[in-house]
């Protein structure tokens, strides 16, 4: 037969091993909560990078922005002045081409009248 003492020497052994199962889990739980630390300096790092990333993709966005206004819309402007102006010029010598072409048609004209009366009279 089992006696209280015995009983409780038993209660006490097993409540022994619960404090010491329990300093275990508080010492895991303290390792735990410093690398959580670790993680929690880190995301922050991890934050400030990203804003930094923002604030450097934000501005290279105003950079090229800015650069689209000056350089490229200005070029854009030369070109397109320089294109009328090319296509003022081609007018210019499509009228000159145009009249050659009628005088030419002409002088075939009167070459054959010529021919003609040539071979009338002769």
């Amino acid at each position: 037969m089992v006696t209280d003492r015995e009983i409780l020497e038993a209660v006490l052994a097993e409540v022994r091993g619960l404090g010491t199962r329990m300093d275990g889990l508080e010492s895991r739980m303290d390792g735990l909560d410093s690398r959580m630390d670790g993680l929690d300096s880190r995301m922050e790092r991890m934050e400030k990078c990203q804003e930094r990333f923002e604030e450097e993709t934000r501005d290279n966005f105003a950079d090229l922005r800015l650069h689209l206004e000056n350089i490229t819309d200005r070029n854009l402007s030369i070109l397109a002045e320089n294109h009328l102006n090319l296509i003022n010029k081609m007018d210019v010598s499509a009228t000159w081409m145009n009249r050659i072409m009628i005088n030419e048609v002409k002088i075939n004209a009167l070459t054959d009248q010529v021919n003609r009366l040539q071979v009338k009279h002769s």
